[in-house]
């Protein structure tokens, strides 16, 4: 984007931001569903990153008791005095790694073979896919938690993580059915998702500081700062309601809003 964004493109980034990072309904269809709704062009670097760091603050509050564990099980045991406890905080960690390692490996095939530039009409047939997915409802219900996950378990979402880098597959849907899909509660499948999305968002904002290198784009500080508010705030609210959907199984709720969305897309990708 060439020039300053206002601070009203702020605010609604921000607000856009914090619902579609966690909420399960894609955010890449949304900035492509916004860009046709307001003629919007892309949005400047480092304004991308600073709602990156928000919305990562607001995981991070969420499962800080997690966090905290899963630090203080490390460093005890490279003093050499981890206990029962403690190795079982490091399970968590490395069934993480080993995730996020098959979501690297996904992802870059998937970049190797698929256009670089997603059409409209691709990007809304992926969001009817991501409505299709929060519709799975296991018969047997599930018991597995993030401390019992097996390794197998968590390359399974590792791998359907991805799946979710393409747009229009929203990251948190795909993840959380996986879990759940592979053995996990719904709560524990909301929990291993979300820390799962700690190093997805570091990756992403990493990357993105990468690109942001040279970009001589200006963004105000206001515009930063409201931005970025806007994004924690009502990434704070959609991730506690999140958690409260998939407490009470109702994630298919976002399927229907899913399709309306995809038809629109479908509409304008005509036009």
């Amino acid at each position: 984007m060439t020039g300053s964004l206002t601070l009203f493109e702020s605010v609604f980034l921000g607000i856009v931001q914090g619902l579609t990072e966690f909420l399960p309904v894609s955010s890449s269809g949304h900035l492509v569903l916004a860009r046709h709704l307001f003629d919007m062009p892309q949005v400047p670097l480092l304004f991308d990153v600073t709602l990156h760091v928000a919305t990562l603050i607001v995981v991070l509050f969420f499962y800080r008791l997690y966090v905290w564990n899963i630090a203080r099980a490390l460093f005890a045991f490279l003093k050499g005095r981890a206990d029962k406890d403690d190795y079982g905080y490091l399970r968590i960690l490395l069934n993480l790694f080993l995730a996020t390692c098959a979501t690297v490996a996904v992802a870059l095939v998937l970049r190797k073979i698929l256009p670089e530039k997603e059409s409209v009409s691709q990007v809304a047939v992926l969001m009817y896919v991501t409505a299709a997915l929060l519709l799975y409802k296991p018969v047997v219900k599930k018991e597995g938690t993030v401390h019992g996950m097996r390794v197998s378990q968590a390359l399974i979402v590792g791998v359907a993580q991805g799946f979710g880098t393409l747009a229009g597959i929203s990251r948190s849907g795909v993840t959380i059915t996986a879990s759940y899909a592979a053995g996990l509660a719904r709560t524990e499948a909301g929990t291993f998702s979300f820390l799962l999305s700690i190093p997805a968002i570091l990756g992403a904002l990493v990357l993105t500081l990468v690109s942001a290198c040279g970009e001589s784009a200006s963004v105000s500080t206001p515009a930063l700062f409201i931005g970025s508010i806007s994004a924690a705030i009502v990434g704070f609210f959609s991730l506690k309601m999140l958690l409260w959907v998939i407490e009470k199984a109702k994630l298919w709720y976002f399927s229907i809003y899913l399709v309306c969305a995809s038809t629109l897309l479908l509409l304008f990708a005509q036009s």
